[in-house]
């Protein structure tokens, strides 16, 4: 099979996977996977300290957190002096002598850039799933397990211990976590003016699980869940990420999209999903997501 034929047999399988989401054109899907993917991760870039390089057919972010997931390439569809703008960008991530995330997304271009990114000493460190439901389709959240609460993150106090949170996931350096405090600067998280909105389970006074909501691109995306292990095996991770599409609903967003680990794929496709377009990640050192 010729390197044409077999480009055209993936896309067609996309469409397939994306034409199953019901009410929903693929491009609609497709679009609304990466656009909202970029977007959130945008704001990262925009921060007190950080940078944004928006080159139309590149996208790339800096933040002075030295650590994965903290900086990254979001967009690559480059045609033209392909290798010089890929040499650029990790030449200069490794003069700031940071890790970097690179996402090679279902429009990425030249259609060989993962195997291009590999040879120059990045590796696939994941191959997360774009998924999507209707959200009509979704079921009400269940009731929190006895002993839990479930909150949105509504004020300071809430917000100071998502960052903690977000902290302890990442493995942020105590010396780099006052830049997450910083980011709320744009991101406004705890008030009416928040450009994402985040949900809690709380047991005993402590937060145990997360999940984040960012609506753009047309649609509801779910995004950083994630539970600590003493609370693990509640259906928290469940509750929560329907308890957020449920507010995108009444909101009157119709489509709801994620990028799955493998771990969590199942998760996602009890609750409806379906499975879309592959999302490589590409990193500078091991990463576990």
């Amino acid at each position: 099979m010729s390197g044409e034929e077999n480009k055209d047999l993936v896309h067609w399988e996309i469409e397939d996977k994306a034409g199953r989401i019901a009410g929903f054109l693929e491009n609609t899907v497709l679009r609304a996977l990466e656009h909202n993917l970029w977007e959130l991760w945008s704001w990262f870039g925009r921060g007190p300290g950080c940078a944004l390089h928006d080159e139309g057919d590149a996208l790339w972010f800096d933040t002075p957190i030295p650590t994965l997931p903290y900086n990254g390439v979001l967009r690559f569809a480059v045609t033209s002096a392909v290798d010089r703008r890929i040499d650029s960008i990790i030449e200069h991530y490794q003069r700031r002598r940071v890790a970097f995330l690179w996402v090679v997304h279902p429009s990425s271009l030249p259609s060989d850039l993962g195997e291009r990114l590999h040879k120059r000493g990045l590796a696939e460190v994941e191959v997360c799933s774009g998924m999507a439901v209707n959200l009509a389709d979704l079921p009400d959240p269940p009731s929190a397990p006895e002993g839990f609460e479930i909150h949105e993150v509504d004020d300071e106090m809430a917000t100071n211990r998502l960052i903690e949170f977000a902290a302890w996931r990442w493995h942020v350096p105590a010396e780099a976590q006052p830049h997450l405090s910083a980011y709320n600067q744009v991101l406004c998280i705890g008030t009416p003016s928040a450009k994402i909105r985040c949900w809690m389970a709380w047991h005993e006074g402590v937060p145990v699980s997360k999940v984040v909501l960012h609506c753009a691109a047309g649609a509801a995306g779910i995004y950083a869940v994630a539970t600590k292990p003493e609370a693990r095996g509640q259906g928290l991770a469940s509750i929560l990420t329907l308890e957020a599409l449920r507010t995108a609903r009444q909101a009157w967003y119709q489509l709801g999209v994620l990028h799955s680990t493998p771990m969590a794929q199942k998760l996602y496709t009890a609750l409806g999903f379906h499975d879309v377009a592959p999302f490589r990640l590409f990193a500078s050192e091991t990463i576990h997501l």
